[in-house]
């Protein structure tokens, strides 16, 4: 049997006819791939020479499941599968029957994997606002129809619970246009979980066809109210909030934006040795030379001289300056390039390996696995714990995972492995020793994230299945690429490693052009006390005041360079294989930074978040802002700002260097992989529907424009936020606060006539001094009072703003 598709309303069903002449009626049974089972009423049947034709209507707007696909790493969702069953009958009896399958993956566009984002026959456009909704009682959709497709159509909508036919929500009855509709509905009482909001098209009121299914997910978690006494622990309390504060009487909490004076990279790519892909490794202020001082290297570059990159990859460079905003690249005569020592080459690193190098090249050769005992092996040790990433080198290329070449791929046919996962190093296989049926032999797959005790040479392997999987999908089970930041909460002695989860990439939020196509990425976290129990909660999604098409790519908190969490920090903290691995001790609020990333427009910038437990995290929301912004079209970081989540201090000013990238995401891939116009239009025919898209041969030869740039924005200390009057006075007043140092000092500015009262009072009221301090002026630690007589002892704070930001 093979289905007609006569327009997107109307199908036919063509199957051989029976050896009958009679009259022919026939019944018509779908499963539609979200489950949901229809029979479908034939509108016609017909014989066409020996085949028989079955009209019904049936509108394809069921795109597919979206359910997560476990421990395969090609970027696909499993979509299930329409199950068409006919019968045709003849004076009541069943005279021929036939059936077919047919697989939503026809419906969408590919290029190195499925584009899950607009379905061909699908003419209904509609999506939940956000993805995610954390604690929120209140969650809303938005829908219309794609009119070069159909001119109108009428819906009923609902929500449900996941698989649950359970009304929750509406129904709601819809006359569809190409002007988008929205629909807010409550949520409150209902628990953490996934939900759907199901559309089904109405004809004279009657509905027909499948249902369109559009998830989202909402997590309800319980977060400790702010103490009773407030303890800073000796960091300054930055106004990102009013958390610490019994009151708070109008004022506003905004975020500052880090200034990029001057408005330019520290370099660019001018001499031969050096790639489009530039990095800082490290920048400090030189006593002796009394200059600065910034060393860095070569990390990628164009396709076209790839076969010349090893002689550069190892290489530092120098830049020096003498004010920190005009560099220049010294004449050293160190070190030999292309025949010549006339450069600003500092070392080639080629044979000089770093220790963490060489401890790399040791776990492949010795490494070993097995399963934790607790009765053989004891307590687990904490700081000798990590999770490996499933896309690296360890365990995967451990020798004692491997098995010779023939064995390699009968296992991995066994497996259902692509031959493709071998070359990205994924399709790791049991050891020779191991037997394939042994529940004891540690035996992971490509895409697999383990948790592990290093003891020497031995790798305890602390979990029996994966903490999660690379993949797509919002179970807490998948992650799209790596961990994206890993954190030991010293004070609590917890590891946390976070990760992206991907919910489907519904239109409009959704962009064909996307790298990331298939999924709109959020943040998750997953920790453990013991090394031995895991937990998992979402942390971040995009909401309501975002852009259509937010995302999160990466995110890591924010720290000096050179403290606590630094490699060498912890013995194994740098085997964790995640973009950012830091430590912090206890304090009342930790400050971080998410790179959001604009899937429409095909932009990044960074944006200050907060938590004060490492497991609930805030953004700003009305006055929302990046904390380095893009640049306009044409310059050097008006497409991407990556940064590196840590500053240095110098003059009395944080320095926060980024890597600025002067075009759009996809530009990374034109300069470094596609040679030809020709080859990346065969590969990716969906960059023409970016809405920035003018010719293929503009946009190839704008990609192979692409540079990663070092710069530095700055700004005064701390001063990534501030409490404000929203009009020209305000008042603030702390709660409880231990003393647990001698001074009180604050970080303020004040406008012309402007000030600051600061008064202290001991806990039951009463003032410390006879009266109030007066702020004037512009500091970063002016010193407000001698509190050391009170150390250990409660007191409270209030301030009175007049056009003035503390």
């Amino acid at each position: 049997m093979e289905l007609v598709e006569n327009d997107y309303w109307w199908k036919t069903l063509v199957l051989d006819g029976p050896g009958v002449s009679a009259a022919l009626a026939a019944e018509v049974e779908v499963a539609q791939p979200q489950g949901f089972l229809q029979q479908v009423q034939a509108q016609a049947v017909e014989r066409v020479g020996d085949k028989v034709h079955v009209r019904i209507l049936y509108p394809l707007i069921d795109d597919g499941r979206y359910d997560p696909s476990h421990g395969i790493w090609n970027g696909a969702w499993e979509m299930g599968q329409y199950q068409f069953k006919v019968k045709l009958r003849s004076h009541g009896e069943v005279v021929a029957e036939d059936a077919m399958d047919l697989d939503p993956h026809t419906f969408f566009p590919f290029d190195r994997m499925y584009i899950a984002v607009d379905a061909r026959p699908q003419f209904i456009e509609c999506a939940p606002r956000q993805m995610l909704y954390m604690n929120e009682d209140e969650a809303s959709f938005m829908i219309r129809i794609r009119n070069h497709r159909v001119t109108r159509c009428n819906v009923e909508i609902d929500v449900t619970g996941n698989e649950n036919a359970t009304r929750l929500a509406g129904p709601w009855h819809f006359a569809l246009n190409d002007h988008f509709q929205q629909q807010k509905f409550s949520t409150n009482g209902w628990g953490t979980g996934e939900y759907w909001i199901r559309i089904r098209t109405l004809v004279d009121g009657q509905p027909v066809g499948p249902y369109c299914i559009r998830k989202f997910w909402k997590q309800v978690t319980s977060e400790q109210p702010p103490p009773a006494v407030v303890e800073l622990c000796g960091y300054p309390e930055v106004m990102v909030d009013g958390y610490s504060f019994e009151e708070v009487t109008d004022i506003q909490f905004v975020p500052n934006t880090l200034d990029k004076t001057p408005d330019a990279p520290l370099v660019s790519p001018t001499e031969p040795h050096e790639e489009e892909m530039l990095r800082v490794a490290s920048l400090n202020w030189s006593q002796e030379a009394r200059r600065y001082e910034c060393v860095y290297s070569n990390f990628g570059g164009r396709v076209e001289r790839e076969d010349t990159a090893e002689q550069r990859k190892h290489l530092k460079m120098l830049l020096i300056s003498d004010d920190g905003g005009n560099w220049e690249k010294p004449n050293l005569g160190l070190v030999e390039y292309e025949g010549s020592k006339d450069n600003n080459i500092v070392a080639d690193d080629r044979n000089h390996p770093s220790p963490r190098d060489l401890e790399k090249v040791h776990d492949i050769e010795h490494a070993q696995f097995r399963f934790y005992d607790a009765e053989k092996d004891g307590p687990v040790n904490l700081d000798n714990v990590f999770v490996a990433s499933g896309k690296q080198h360890f365990p995967f290329a451990c020798k004692s995972l491997q098995r010779g070449k023939g064995g390699q791929d009968l296992a991995r046919a066994e497996a259902g492995q692509a031959k493709e996962l071998r070359e990205d190093g994924l399709g790791v296989m049991p050891s020779e020793q191991g037997d394939l049926n042994d529940p004891h032999t540690f035996r992971p797959s490509g895409g697999e994230h383990w948790p592990f005790e290093k003891r020497g040479d031995e790798y305890l392997v602390l979990t029996r299945k994966p903490l999660f999987y690379l993949g797509v999908g919002m179970d807490l089970m998948h992650t799209t690429e790596s961990i994206r930041c890993h954190v030991e909460d010293v004070g609590r002695k917890r590891l946390l490693y976070y990760f992206r989860p991907g919910a489907p990439a519904y239109p409009p939020h959704g962009a064909t052009y996307d790298n990331m196509h298939l999924a709109l990425r959020c943040l998750g976290v997953i920790w453990t006390d013991d090394g031995l129990n895991y937990h998992r909660q979402f942390v971040l999604g995009p909401d309501a005041h975002d852009r259509i098409g937010s995302q999160f790519y990466s995110m890591g908190m924010l720290q000096k360079f050179d403290t606590l969490g630094d490699a060498p920090g912890r013995p194994v903290l740098d085997k964790c294989l995640s973009k950012i691995n830091q430590a912090f001790p206890r304090r009342n609020l930790y400050l971080g930074s998410t790179l959001l990333h604009w899937g429409l427009e095909q932009t990044q910038a960074p944006e200050l978040i907060w938590t004060r437990d490492f497991l609930h995290f805030r953004r700003f929301r009305l006055h929302r802002r990046s904390m380095i912004e893009n640049g306009v079209g044409g310059t050097y970081d008006h497409g991407m700002i990556r940064e590196s989540y840590k500053y240095h201090e110098f003059d009395g000013q944080w320095w926060y260097h980024f890597t600025a990238v002067n075009t759009r995401h996809n530009g990374y891939g034109y300069m470094a992989r596609w040679k030809s116009i020709e080859d990346l239009r065969e590969k990716f025919p969906n960059h023409a529907e970016g809405p920035y898209f003018d010719t293929w041969e503009g946009d190839f030869i704008g990609g192979k424009q692409t540079k990663y740039l070092p710069a530095v924005a700055r700004c005064k200390p701390y001063r990534l936020a501030c409490a404000e009057p929203v009009d020209v006075h305000g008042r603030l007043v702390t709660r409880l606060l231990r003393v647990d140092g001698s001074m009180l000092r604050i970080n303020a500015q004040t406008d012309p006539g402007g000030g600051i009262e600061v008064e202290l009072e001991d806990e039951s009221g009463r003032p410390l001094f006879d009266c109030p301090y007066h702020f004037e002026g512009d500091e970063v630690a002016e010193t407000v009072a001698d509190i050391s007589a009170w150390v250990g002892q409660q007191i409270r704070i209030r301030f009175n703003l007049d056009r003035a930001r503390l």
